[in-house]
């Protein structure tokens, strides 16, 4: 099955299809974010030098502590508790 061919699926469903579609769609991306998180875990480690982006700007820091899902990032003084989704190795 396609693409179009769920898109154009999508017109013919009651709502309760349309929800447990959603739900399965939530489901599946949160599992798709959680195995990128746990992958990137394991590349980082504390001392490492990391860069991310949010609330428009762009930061550069050292990761402080790794926790399970984020990391604790020091960007001038200031902690960030940062997604591993988000890190990238500077």
């Amino acid at each position: 099955m396609s693409y179009n061919d769920i898109l154009s699926g999508l017109y013919v469903l009651n709502e309760s299809e349309l929800r447990s579609l959603n739900t399965a769609v939530c489901d599946q991306l949160k599992h798709l974010r959680d195995a990128e998180s746990a992958r990137k875990k394991h590349l980082f480690s504390a001392g490492d030098r990391v860069s991310f982006s949010g609330r428009g700007r762009h930061f550069e820091g050292n990761i402080v502590r790794v926790k399970r899902k984020k990391a604790l990032i020091d960007v001038n003084g200031q902690t960030w508790n940062v997604p591993f989704n988000m890190l990238n190795e500077v």
